[in-house]
């Protein structure tokens, strides 16, 4: 029997994983999941031995102000990305893995983790580094006497 006939090729479901990058932070995000399901649990934890603070107390009962602080946001999406890609896999018994798995910016981390590239730990460490210089670089700069983040795009440049 010929596995690639077209029956099991249109049969034959793919999956991409695709991960967000910062800014879907929020107070209380993950509660639900929290309260439910022990790899949610042993992620944050994980993630909060190597952080040195408790990262999950941090998004259910901390400030938005300080949530938004990016070294702290940053671990804060990719443990969440982490931990419900986790709870995925463990609910599908890792049948169903991605075909694909890509990241937006911050979740370009994800991505390699989830894909072996690099560990969780040695991730948690890069974005948290990442997150204090993009903090200590939007900090210094100054548009009009405000601080903040800033970002410039460049579209349709002519060589010259």
């Amino acid at each position: 029997m010929n596995f690639f006939n077209k029956k099991n090729i249109i049969n034959h479901k793919k999956y991409a994983a695709i991960f967000p990058g910062q800014g879907i932070q929020f107070i209380g995000m993950l509660s639900s999941l929290y309260n439910n399901y022990e790899v949610i649990r042993k992620t944050f934890n994980y993630a909060s031995e190597i952080l040195k603070y408790d990262l999950w107390n941090l998004i259910q009962y901390g400030s938005l102000k300080k949530l938004n602080k990016t070294y702290h946001t940053q671990p804060a999406i990719l443990t969440s990305s982490i931990a419900i890609y986790r709870l995925w896999l463990q609910k599908n018994n890792n049948i169903l893995l991605p075909n694909i798995v890509m990241g937006y910016s911050l979740g370009e981390y994800t991505a390699m983790v989830c894909s072996n590239i690099i560990n969780f730990s040695d991730a948690i460490k890069i974005v948290r580094f990442r997150g204090k210089l993009m903090h200590k670089l939007s900090s210094s700069l100054n548009d009009c006497n405000k601080n903040g983040y800033y970002m410039q795009t460049i579209i349709g440049i002519k060589k010259k």
